[in-house]
């Protein structure tokens, strides 16, 4: 069954702003290593984007894109589209001039488990853009799909109003639920992190300020010599 959803809670925009200049692993570590990062297939077309928005989770067939017309013309701006295309990348599911809209009508990106094309024209569009592969074979447009449901993209569940968060180490998604616990302690971790840049740089090393030492005390290590 196929199913387009046209009303979901969305958070709202203050929300959504609390995960601005947050990095996707401080957002990832605010998480408990709870494997809510995309696998590393899902990489950024350039490098240096940022990216943070709402879900709006489209599930497609393998190599035809009709559904991701439906879904550009359903989304408000600030939405970021979340594409599960099966991890198929023997055709591009998207280009440079859907991107064009997408950016023209004030989408946040676009994620997709699947190819683009057009690589160095969206690069340069500077418009965010997350996927698994790029091929220059353009896409079916016969098959349904469905929007706002939910999906897997990246090897992670995302459900439709998930805050997505992204820059050159990759995507990662925040339950709605829970996007203002995640975004405080997210806000700790760069706070702390820039304090031990301080220590670090004044020729600390990490293995001394976080007490990693701890961790051999239960470990079946044998130590040789004296530790100086």
């Amino acid at each position: 069954m196929h199913t387009i959803r046209h009303d979901i809670d969305r958070p709202d925009g203050e929300t959504v702003a609390t995960f601005e200049g947050l990095p996707s692993s401080a957002v990832s570590d605010a998480m408990g290593r709870d494997r809510r990062a995309m696998d590393a297939g899902i990489e950024p077309i350039a490098g240096d984007t940022q990216l943070v928005g709402t879900a709006l989770t489209v599930k497609a067939s393998p190599g035809d894109n009709l559904i991701i017309h439906k879904a550009i013309s359903m989304a408000e701006p600030g939405d970021v589209l979340v594409i599960d295309g099966d991890g198929y990348v023997g055709t591009a599911y998207l280009g440079e001039l859907m991107c064009t809209s997408c950016q023209a009508n004030g989408l946040a990106g676009i994620v997709i488990d699947g190819a683009i094309r057009d690589r160095a024209e969206i690069a340069a569009m500077r418009f965010p853009v997350y996927a698994r592969g790029v091929h220059p074979q353009g896409p079916l447009k016969k098959d349904p799909g469905s929007i706002n449901v939910s999906i897997s993209c990246g090897g992670i569940p995302v459900e439709p109003g998930d805050i997505v968060v992204g820059d050159g180490d990759g995507v990662t998604v925040v339950p709605q639920a829970e996007a203002a616990e995640v975004a405080e302690r997210a806000q700790a971790k760069v706070d702390s992190e820039a304090e031990a840049r301080a220590r670090l740089e004044d020729g600390a090393t990490a293995y001394e300020i976080s007490g990693y030492h701890e961790a051999f005390e239960d470990l079946d290590v044998k130590v040789v010599g004296t530790d100086s």
